[in-house]
This record gives C-alpha cells, structure tokens and sequence, in this order.
C-alpha cells in the first residue's frame, strides 16, 4: 500500500486547517515533519495533493480526492476498532462533547447517560466550537451537547428551552432591579467569552443590535464560569448568561432575567451514521429524550 492510516491524518488534517502549521499543530507533530512527510506522499503518489503559497495551502483536485476518502476511511476504522472492542467483551468508549460543562443540562444528561449505559466509559470533553462538527462526522465524537450544529449527515434532538439573564456581583447597580433590559446592559462592559470555544459573543451581538445597541466588551475574555465570577466580583462586569447559572453560582453573585424574556435552545447533536452503528448512542438519546420529558422541560421532537 503507497499510504499509511497516519498518511491519510496528515492529508485530512492539512486540507481541513488549510495551513502546515496549524495541521502540525492538531497533530501534535513538527511543522518541518509534516512538510517532509507530505512531500514523500506526493511522490509515492506521483501526484500533487496541495497548492502551497506563503499565504495560504490549498488541497488540488487530486488532494481534495484523497481528503474526503481519508476522512470516510478513518472514521471506517475507529467504527471498526470500537465494534471489535464491545465484541471481545472490552468497555465500550462514548466520546461527548459538553460547550459548558459545568451547566445544570449537560450535568443532567450525562448522569442519565451513565446511569443507562454502565458498560460504556464516557470521555467528556469541551473542543473549540469550529472542530466539533467535523469529529462528529469523522468518527472521533459521538455526540455534543449544546447549541445545535448543522452539517449533511448530522442530526439533533432538541431538549429544551432556557431563559437568558444577567449575572452581576451582589452590589452591582443592577443587583437591585427586578429585570433587566437591552439598554441597561448597554451601560456596563460585558463579559466576552473566547470565540474560538463558542458563539455566544455573537448571541449577545445580536440581542443587543435587535434594539440597535452595540457592547462594551470586558478587556478579559472568559471562558468557564469560576473566572467570569471572579471578574464580576468588580461590580461593573455583567456576563449574560442562562438561568441554571444564577441558581448555581450565587456566592456574592445574583441573577437577574432579561425583559422581554429571552430564552436559548439546548440539542444533543449526532451523526446519522453513529446512530445506526451504536446501541450506547441510540440509548442515549432515548434516555435524553426521556428526561427531557421528565423535567418538565418539552417534549422533545427530532429536527434536523
């Protein structure tokens, strides 16, 4: 065989990142290496597979060719590997994406799942937003729990609604109000949270453009909800957050509602394929489903 399973992560990680760098990066791995070991791959091949400038990499036809049959064939085989470990009686593995870990949701969903799949180890971790469609396709997710991402060959089920509101320290101006409006917050600067972990600055963006208001953004960006408490400690900073928050996290802290209520969905969101290869997803999905009900939060519909 001219390729290596490792040649083929090579391939997938340059034409997705678009840059040596960045793809030697993700595969933890010496830029210099990577470029070596993608110039012996076109010469196995006889084939050019990346355009290369100083501003930008860009996959050929034949590059684009290999890409999408790498990211099929890889995905193929971590299925493979996964299936051959439930059938030699080994733990299974569900690999969850959670955008906020530490929030009342996800908490609830992934102590049903645990509860409902005791045979299968799941892994919990929080990617940046712009990776998780891509391993959800690709294999190295299984499901994500958050906002909902819409990609060919993705699903989700919806799990509820949550009212959005203002965390403030206790003697912040605000503390005192019952509510709090578009134009209030437009008086104090705004926690901003990293972008390259979620899209919530850009909620935030648009709540406030709805009644032609712009933010103050903090000089600190946040991300996790034990630094963005400390930063309001200042009692100016407010961090627009969701209603689970403020029940949580109150040490010195209150949660106010917006006015006019705002709410945000929640969705764990699946690949198609998964769905039909793994009992451990379908349960957990039923189970979510399930609880959704449970809670009281909706009944719960499939959407795609």
């Amino acid at each position: 065989m001219d390729l290596s399973l490792r040649d083929l992560e090579y391939v997938l990680a340059i034409a997705e990142e678009r840059s040596i760098s960045r793809a030697a990066q993700r595969l933890h791995m010496a830029q210099p290496a990577l470029s070596q070991s993608l110039q012996r791959m076109e010469r196995r091949l006889g084939a050019r597979l990346f355009e290369r400038t100083s501003r930008r990499v860009a996959p050929t036809p034949a590059g684009e060719v290999l890409a999408e049959a790498a990211e099929s064939i890889l995905g193929d085989v971590r299925r493979a590997v996964e299936r051959t470990r439930v059938t030699a009686g080994l733990p299974g593995v569900l690999r969850i994406h959670v955008s906020e870990p530490s929030l009342l949701t996800p908490r609830r969903i992934l102590a049903a799942a645990r509860a409902n799949v005791p045979q299968v180890a799941i892994h919990q971790t929080t990617l940046p937003r712009a990776d998780v469609a891509r391993q959800l396709l690709a294999g190295d997710l299984h499901l994500a729990i958050g906002g909902r991402f819409r990609r060919p060959g993705l699903s989700s089920i919806y799990v509820r609604e949550e009212r959005v509101g203002a965390l403030v320290g206790s003697r912040h101006p605000l503390a005192e109000a019952p509510c709090v409006t578009a134009a209030d917050l437009s008086l104090f600067p705004i926690l901003s949270v990293d972008e390259e972990m979620s899209s919530w600055n850009d909620w935030v963006l648009r709540y406030l453009a709805e009644h032609d208001l712009g933010p103050t953004w903090t000089r600190e960006v946040i991300f996790g909800l034990s630094t963005g408490g400390d930063i309001l400690h200042d009692q100016q900073s407010v961090l627009l957050t969701l209603e689970s928050v403020g029940r949580d996290y109150l040490d010195g802290l209150v949660w106010k509602p917006l006015e006019p209520a705002r709410t945000v969905p929640w969705f764990i969101t699946y690949s198609d394929e998964e769905l039909s290869a793994s009992p451990a997803v379908a349960t957990v999905l039923r189970v979510t489903e399930r609880l959704a009900i449970d809670q009281g939060w909706t009944a719960s519909e499939n959407v795609r």
